[in-house]
């Protein structure tokens, strides 16, 4: 039997940063999720935009984006097995864990694959794609991932 719970909710406050360089800014108790290399994900922080702003001035920008995506929280031992259903990514390596972040594509999403501890990760995905991905992880879910 696989351990493991959905939920579906919206993503929330997400800020994205773009940097200019490749100094990065303290963002201090946010929490920031290295998306690309030199992009951030401030996620839950739509209420210190204007904070953020200032703190990268004329070294990037700052956009809110989370209006349209979602956020999939993945609970119990098998998120790692489920992250496998549909798509091609390794989540069984061990190294990949809280602090780092994955795009990748699963079911022809992308998605933004967030390890949040050793036992629940947050992904990160279009509105728009939600039905078919949702869709394929309930049904691995129910069959116990075979």
């Amino acid at each position: 039997m696989v351990d493991i719970a959905l939920s579906i909710a919206p993503a929330g406050d997400i800020v994205a940063v773009d940097l200019w360089n490749d100094a990065v800014p303290d963002f201090e108790s946010l929490h920031a999720v290295r998306v690309e290399p030199r992009r951030w994900w401030l996620i839950d922080a739509g209420d210190a935009a204007d904070a953020i702003a200032e703190l990268v001035h004329d070294d990037g920008t700052v956009t809110p984006i989370g209006g349209g995506l979602l956020r999939a929280t993945l609970t119990g031992n098998g998120w790692r097995a489920l992250l496998m259903v549909g798509g091609v990514f390794d989540a069984e390596d061990p190294g990949f864990g809280p602090g780092d972040c994955a795009a990748t594509v699963i079911h022809h999403v992308p998605v933004w694959i967030v390890p949040l501890d050793h036992d629940v990760c947050a992904v990160f995905f279009a509105v728009s794609y939600a039905g078919g991905l949702v869709e394929l992880w309930t049904a691995a879910i129910a069959r116990g991932l075979a």
